[in-house]
């Protein structure tokens, strides 16, 4: 009897183990109303872009470890400093299904919010002009 459980047991590790780990997944920024645009180039420190033209809206969906402090930043075009805050016309972080908001604030390029049981959320600056966008890059 002792041996069958610890045959069960082995068998479990080895599907435990044999159970590949994800890939990290690669972040796509949406511009548009409805995410007509999508672009996944990274543009440097974690930051994806530089955004497109012709659309006031971008957004990134991002995991994240519920009840975390984190920021949704809307940087500048090489994607390692905040971007000038007097082009972005709010900042909101909501659910990825953009159902329920977590953090909102206007006139400003960074955004502190505390991560949501889902552990998932969509980082959204709305710039002023829809030529706004190529001078920024999202984190």
């Amino acid at each position: 009897m002792h041996f069958s459980t610890i045959l069960a047991l082995i068998a479990s590790i080895g599907v435990v183990t044999a159970t590949p780990t994800p890939n990290n997944t690669t972040i796509i920024a949406f511009g548009g109303e409805n995410g007509e645009v999508a672009l996944s180039t990274e543009s440097g420190c974690g930051s994806i872009g530089p955004l497109g033209p012709g659309h006031y809206i971008w957004w990134i969906v991002v995991g994240c470890t519920p009840g975390a402090q984190m920021t949704c930043q809307a940087t500048d075009v090489t994607g390692c400093l905040p971007g000038q805050a007097k082009h972005i016309g709010s900042m909101e972080v909501d659910d990825p299904n953009d159902t329920f908001q977590v953090a909102f604030k206007k006139n400003t390029n960074t955004l502190p919010f505390v991560c949501p049981s889902n552990g998932q959320i969509r980082c959204e600056a709305n710039f002023n002009e829809n030529s706004d966008g190529p001078n920024y890059s999202l984190r």
